[in-house]
Formats: structure tokens, C-alpha cells, sequence
């Protein structure tokens, strides 16, 4: 069947049901077959691999929790408009591979919302327009390529993002700019060439978790991070990195794990270690050292874990 055959038919299967719920009052907390609706306080649906092609438009309105994970649902266009009173909804585990604009716009009480392990390749302009006080999004387990650079403009409360498990290569400027809120950010395993901080990092003031393990990049220059005074933990481990620049590491004040394991540094970046103050865990395992020289970690004084397994080239370690 032709594409826009199959869109006439979804949009005419929803009028048909908008006018059945209309028609028929009592049909407006139906409990489809399959899921599991929980009409208490907490007013919970879950509807776990029930073989849903579609969101269901027939449940009670003033659900809060909606789980409908483990389904064939392929997008989620004019059907969530229904539930304004939603906090948590999950669509993980569908076939979801567009989220198309302001399908979500009725949203403005949800908190959570999960669609890892769809199909998603691109976010577009106003894909989350309407999720103002939206905390958790996961993005995870897709195949995005492009964000738009205001597709994120709407997330003001947003404290954490997860985008591991991608292909993105790279994000226009402003991508992060209006994720004020953003204490925790994961894009671990894309194919990101460069720390994105000029346009993108440069705003996460508030970031105290960094996630860049398994990535593409190489070099690491000064400033990096110039900005991120509240920043944790930051992973580096598994990129290519070769080289880090005399001020790689500038600004990061707060740091206490720094992991730079798994990649191609052939020397102890002391020098660019020797400001993080505060680093209480340092991982360097699977690099490409020769030797450990005099005073390596110096200036690291509240240093507690240092790991220097998987060294296969390591032939001296100095005394000092």
C-alpha cells in the first residue's frame, strides 16, 4: 500500500474512534486487551508488549504513567493529545522512526519520557515543543544522525540527556544552548570526531556528568571544557585520543573522576592532570606508555584510585 494510502487510513481509523468515544462516554477509560490499567491515585497504564501498532486514544484521559514498551507502534502523530496529564510515558522497545513536530505539545506536566531502542534518525524543530518541565529524556539506541539546532528549545528543566548508542558525528551550533537545568549528558558510543564545546558545551554550566567514552576523537584542545566549573566526572575512555593540549583540562575545578582509558596516549599528560585539584580518580589503563617518569602525577593531592592496568608497552616505572 502506497505511503500516504496508509496515513489516510490511520488518520481515518482515529476520526472513527474520536467519534465512537464521543458517541459512547463510558468507552473513555476503556482498558484495551493486553495492558493493565490502574484507575488509583496514581493512575497507571501499562501496556508492555500487547502487539500495539498505534498509541491507544481510548484510555483514561488523566493517566500519569504510561508504559508502552515492547510494541509495533511506528509514530506517535495526533494521538497524544488526549493525555495532558501525563508524567512519565514510555515508548521504548517500538518501531518509532520520527517524532514529527509538536506531538507532544500537550505535554507540559511530563517528567520522563523514554524512546530508546526505536528507529529515530533525526529530531526536527519543535519534536519536543510543549515539555517545559520535562526532567529525563532518553534517547538512546536510535539511529540519529542531525539534531535540529532549536530541537531541544523547549527543555528548560531537562536534567538529564542520554544519546549513547547513535551515529552522530557532530551538532550544529545552539544544539545545548537552552538546556540551562543540564546536570547529566551521555553520548557515549556515536562517532564523534571533537569535544563539541564551542556552540554546545560552552552553556552546560550546571553539567556535573560528561559521558564522551567510545567516540572518534583525537585531540583534545585547550579549553575543552573552559566552562563546565560544576563538572564531576568526565569519560573520555575508548576514543583515539594522541595528544591533549597544555590546557585541555582548563576550568574543570570540580573534577574528581577524569577516565581517559583505552586510547593511543604514549605519554603521562601530567602537565594538563596537574590543575584538577580536586581528582580523586583517575583512570589511564590500555594506553600506549613507555614509562611512568619522576613525579607523573604531581600536584594530584587528593588523588585516591589510580588505574594503570592493560599497559602491554609499559617497560619502567621511575622510583620517584
Amino acid at each position: 500500500m502506497a505511503e500516504g494510502s496508509e496515513h489516510s487510513c490511520t488518520f481515518h481509523r482515529m476520526i472513527a474512534t474520536i467519534v465512537l468515544l464521543v458517541l459512547l462516554p463510558s468507552a473513555s477509560s476503556f482498558c484495551p486487551s493486553l495492558c493493565t490499567c490502574e484507575s488509583d491515585r496514581n493512575l497507571r497504564t501499562s501496556c508492555i508488549n500487547a502487539s500495539l501498532e498505534v498509541v491507544p486514544i481510548q484510555l483514561n484521559p488523566d493517566v500519569r504513567y504510561l508504559n508502552l514498551t515492547a510494541n509495533q507502534i511506528t509514530n506517535v502523530h495526533f494521538t497524544l493529545a488526549f493525555y495532558y496529564q501525563l508524567e512519565s510515558l514510555d515508548l521504548s522497545h517500538n518501531r518509532i522512526d520520527s517524532l514529527g513536530s509538536k506531538n507532544f505539545e500537550s505535554q507540559e506536566k511530563l517528567l520522563a519520557l523514554n524512546l530508546t531502542h526505536n528507529a529515530l534518525q533525526s529530531l526536527l524543530k519543535d519534536s519536543f515543543r510543549g515539555l517545559k518541565r520535562l526532567e529525563l529524556l532518553r534517547l538512546g539506541d536510535n539511529q540519529l544522525e542531525q539534531i535540529h539546532p532549536t530541537a531541544f528549545q523547549a527543555l528548560v528543566s531537562l536534567r538529564r540527556l542520554e544519546l549513547m548508542n547513535n551515529r552522530l558525528v557532530s551538532f550544529e551550533d545552539g544544539v545545548f544552548r537552552p538546556l540551562v537545568a543540564l546536570e547529566t549528558l551521555l553520548l557515549t558510543n556515536n562517532q564523534l570526531l571533537e569535544v563539541p564545546y564551542e556552540g554546545n558545551l560552552q552553556f552546560g554550566r550546571s553539567l556535573r556528568h560528561l559521558d564522551l567514552s567510545t567516540n572518534l576523537i583525537e585531540y583534545v584542545a585547550n579549553d575543552s571544557f573552559g566552562a563546565l566549573h560544576e563538572l564531576r566526572t568526565l569519560r573520555l575512555a575508548g576514543n583515539v585520543l594522541m595528544e591533549l593540549d597544555w590546557s585541555a583540562f582548563s576550568g574543570l575545578n570540580a573534577l574528581q573522576l577524569l577516565d581517559l582509558a583505552d586510547n593511543n596516549l604514549t605519554t603521562i599528560p601530567t602537565v594538563q592532570l596537574s590543575k584538577l585539584y580536586n581528582l580523586t580518580t583517575l583512570t589511564l589503563s590500555g594506553n600506549s606508555f613507555v614509562e611512568l617518569p619522576a613525579v607523573a602525577f604531581q600536584n594530584l593531592f587528593q588523588l585516591r584510585e589510580l588505574h594503570l592496568d592493560r599497559l602491554d608497552r609499559l617497560e619502567h616505572i621511575d622510583t620517584r
